[in-house]
C-alpha cells in the first residue's frame, strides 16, 4: 500500500513539473493589479510577493528560477519550508536565507481562461566575507615578488581594498569577487601586515591578512671603528648585527679566522627594541674580548655576519696609538702677531711628541687666491699624570688681521694619531674672510684656485664654534680682559660676515 501511495505522489509531482514549463506564457500576459517587484532584504526577514488580477482566478502557481514552489491546484503537495501561498495568490517567504535569492514567477489563470505571468525578484543581502592566500605568515627575501590573492563573497558584490601596515593602497581598490596584488619586495620597510578588506555596505567590513616577513642579508654596524688600548690591558670589540633569519658571526684578525680560547672569547647579547613591524628581526650585539692585549693582537679585526642569504662584514682597528687631538679655545689675550693654541688628547701610552701644522688662508680681497704650504712644527710632549694630555703652544710672527687654519697630530711608541679636525683662527685686526668651506683639506698644492661665485656661508662656523666650546669652563679660569677680548672678536666676525653679505 505504501509503495502505491509513493508511486501516485511521484506521478503527480512529475505531471506538475511538466505543466510548470511555460516559457511561451509571457505572450499571454495581461494587466495585473500587482506590479513586478525586486525586493532587497536581509537574512531572516519575511518577504511577501504579490500576484493578483483585476478579475477572479482559477488557480495560481509559483516557482523560483527553475524550481517549482507551490500550485494551488495541488494542495496535497506541500511547499518548501518557509514558503506559504496566500488565498489571494501572494507568496510569502519567511526567514529568508541567501539561497532564496532569485527570480520568482507567478502564473495565474483567470476565470475566463486567460493565463498570465508576472516576475518578481528577491535579493538577500548579506555582509562581505573574505579569504586571503597565502595566509598566516609568508617569508620573502629582498628582490623577490609575491602574489597575494583575495576571494570575497557578499551581496551586494563587495569592493576590495588593499592595506599595508594599516595604510590603504587606494590605486589597487577594485570591485569583484577575486582580486590579486603583486608585491615587489624592494626593502625591509615593506615588512608587515598585508590586509584585504571587503566592503559592501552590509554590516562591518571583512578583513583577512597575511604577515610579510622580509628576509635580508645581515646588516653590520660598529659602535667604534677604532678601539684604543695598550699592551696588557683588556679590550672589547663590539659588532652590532641585524638580520632575518638570524645570522652567525665569525671574527677575523688580519684575514685569519680567530680561534677562541682562554685568551680570546666572545659573547653576545640580544638587544630589545619596541618594534611591532619587524619584531621577527634579530638584533644582536657581538663582543670579542681580548683579556690581555699583546703586541701581536694589535691591528685590523673583521666582524663577519652571515645567514642563508649572504654575508656582510665590518672592520675594527685595535691600536695603541693616541686618540685624535681636539682643539680648545684659549680665552686669554691674543696679540696681532701671535696666537695661543690649546689642544687635548688621550693616550694609554706616554706621548712623545706632537706635530703642529698651520698655514695662512688668503684674504677674500686677493684676486687669485692661493693657499700657502703647511708649516710643520715638532713639539715635545710634557710629562703628565694619567692618560689625558692638555698642551698649549703659542705661534709667533703671524701676519696681523689674517686668517689661519691649523691641525695637530700626536705620537707615542705605537705611532702617529689620526689628524685632528682642521680649525681656523684669526689674528688681531679686521679680517676679510675668504670663500672657503669648513671642510678644509690637508693639501700641499700652492696653486689651488677658488671660485668667487660661492656664497660666503659657513666660513666662520668652526672659529665661532671653537670659541663657544666649553665656554663656561674657560671663563671660570680667565680675567675680565680675556672676556672682553672674546666678545670683541665675536662682534668683529659677525660684522665682517654682514658686510660681505650685503
Amino acid at each position: 500500500m505504501l509503495w502505491l501511495l509513493l508511486g501516485i505522489n511521484i506521478i503527480i509531482i512529475t505531471a506538475v513539473q511538466g505543466q510548470l514549463n511555460f516559457n511561451n506564457d509571457l505572450e499571454n500576459n495581461q494587466k495585473f493589479q500587482s506590479v513586478p517587484t525586486t525586493i532587497k532584504t536581509y537574512e531572516n526577514d519575511t518577504v511577501l510577493l504579490p500576484c493578483s488580477l483585476d478579475t477572479p482566478f482559477r488557480y495560481v502557481r509559483w516557482h523560483r528560477d527553475d524550481v517549482p514552489l507551490v500550485d494551488s491546484r495541488h494542495p496535497e503537495i506541500l511547499p518548501p519550508d518557509r514558503v506559504m501561498l496566500w488565498p489571494n495568490g501572494s507568496l510569502q517567504v519567511s526567514y529568508v536565507q541567501t539561497e532564496d535569492t532569485g527570480d520568482y514567477y507567478c502564473e495565474i489563470m483567470s476565470a475566463t481562461g486567460i493565463r498570465s505571468i508576472q516576475v518578481h525578484a528577491i535579493e538577500v543581502q548579506y555582509p562581505a566575507s573574505v579569504l586571503i592566500e597565502p595566509n598566516g605568515v609568508t617569508e620573502q627575501s629582498i628582490g623577490s615578488v609575491v602574489e597575494v590573492a583575495c576571494q570575497a563573497q557578499g551581496v551586494p558584490q563587495p569592493v576590495i581594498t588593499w592595506r599595508l601596515n594599516g595604510n590603504t593602497l587606494d590605486r589597487y581598490s577594485r570591485t569583484g569577487n577575486r582580486q590579486s596584488h603583486i608585491f615587489d619586495i624592494k626593502s625591509r620597510s615593506m615588512a608587515g601586515q598585508i590586509e584585504c578588506v571587503a566592503t559592501n555596505g552590509v554590516g562591518q567590513p571583512a578583513v583577512a591578512g597575511v604577515y610579510l616577513q622580509v628576509l635580508f642579508i645581515p646588516e653590520v654596524s660598529l659602535p667604534q671603528t677604532i678601539v684604543y688600548t695598550k699592551v696588557g690591558a683588556r679590550a672589547h670589540l663590539e659588532c652590532l648585527v641585524e638580520s632575518a633569519p638570524m645570522a652567525a658571526v665569525k671574527w677575523f684578525h688580519h684575514g685569519l679566522l680567530i680561534t677562541m680560547g682562554s685568551q680570546i672569547t666572545t659573547h653576545e647579547t640580544e638587544l630589545q627594541f619596541n618594534r611591532s613591524v619587524d619584531h621577527y628581526v634579530s638584533h644582536i650585539k657581538h663582543v670579542l674580548v681580548i683579556k690581555k692585549v699583546r703586541d701581536a693582537d694589535m691591528g685590523q679585526y673583521e666582524c663577519r655576519a652571515y645567514n642563508k642569504l649572504g654575508f656582510k662584514s665590518a672592520s675594527i682597528e685595535l691600536t695603541g696609538r693616541p686618540m685624535p687631538c681636539i682643539f680648545k679655545i684659549n680665552p686669554g689675550t691674543q696679540s696681532p702677531t701671535s696666537h695661543i693654541l690649546v689642544w687635548q688628547t688621550e693616550s694609554l701610552l706616554p706621548i712623545m711628541e706632537f706635530k703642529l701644522k698651520f698655514r695662512q688662508i688668503p684674504s677674500r680681497n686677493v684676486t687669485k687666491q692661493i693657499r700657502t704650504n703647511w708649516t710643520e712644527l715638532t713639539i715635545p710632549a710634557q710629562v703628565t699624570i694619567g692618560s689625558i694630555y692638555i698642551t698649549s703652544y703659542t705661534l709667533h710672527g703671524l701676519q696681523p688681521a689674517s686668517l689661519f687654519e691649523v691641525s695637530v697630530l700626536a705620537r707615542n711608541s705605537f705611532g702617529w694619531s689620526d689628524n685632528s679636525k682642521i680649525v681656523r683662527f684669526a689674528t688681531g685686526g679686521e679680517v676679510e674672510l675668504p670663500n672657503y668651506s669648513t671642510e678644509s683639506e690637508m693639501q700641499y698644492d700652492a696653486t689651488e684656485e677658488y671660485s668667487e661665485q660661492n656664497e660666503i656661508t659657513q666660513r666662520s662656523q668652526i672659529l665661532t664654534a671653537s670659541m663657544t666650546h666649553n665656554r663656561a669652563e674657560a671663563l671660570s679660569n680667565c680675567g675680565p680682559s680675556a672676556l672682553i677680548y672674546s666678545i670683541v672678536l665675536i662682534i668683529k666676525l659677525f660684522y665682517v660676515n654682514f658686510k660681505n653679505l650685503y
